[in-house]
C-alpha cells in the first residue's frame, strides 16, 4: 500500500455559508470526520500548521482511495496530495541513477 502526504487549506472560494454558526458547523463537522477517520485507522497522523490554516494528513491505501476521500470535501477544501515514497527504496533508487551517471561519464 502507498502513503500519501495530503497538505489541506480552506478553499475560500467554496460554497462557505455567509451564516457563520453555519461555517461553524461545517469546520466542526470536517474535525469530527478527522477525528473518526484517525480511531479508524484511516489516516495515521493529521496536524495544523502555525499559519492556524491549513495543515496535513498522512493517508495509507490506494490512490483511488485518497481520492474518493479527498473528493467529498473538495467545494470547501484545496489538497495537495504527495504519495510518499520510503527512504530505502528512494535511497537506492537515487544511489543507482548516481553510478549509472558516474559511469557514462
Amino acid at each position: 500500500m502507498a502513503r500519501f502526504l495530503v497538505l489541506w487549506r480552506p478553499n475560500w472560494a467554496g460554497p462557505w455559508p455567509a451564516d457563520a454558526k453555519k461555517a461553524a458547523q461545517i469546520v466542526e463537522a470536517m474535525l469530527e470526520d478527522g477525528e473518526r477517520y484517525m480511531e479508524a485507522g484511516i489516516i495515521s497522523d493529521h496536524g495544523f500548521f502555525v499559519d492556524g490554516s491549513s495543515g496535513f494528513f498522512i493517508f495509507q491505501g490506494m490512490s483511488e482511495d485518497v481520492f474518493n476521500l479527498t473528493s467529498a470535501y473538495g467545494p470547501f477544501i484545496h489538497f495537495d496530495v504527495k504519495e510518499m515514497i520510503p527512504y530505502e527504496k528512494e535511497r537506492d533508487a537515487l544511489l543507482n541513477s548516481l553510478r549509472l551517471l558516474v559511469l557514462s561519464r
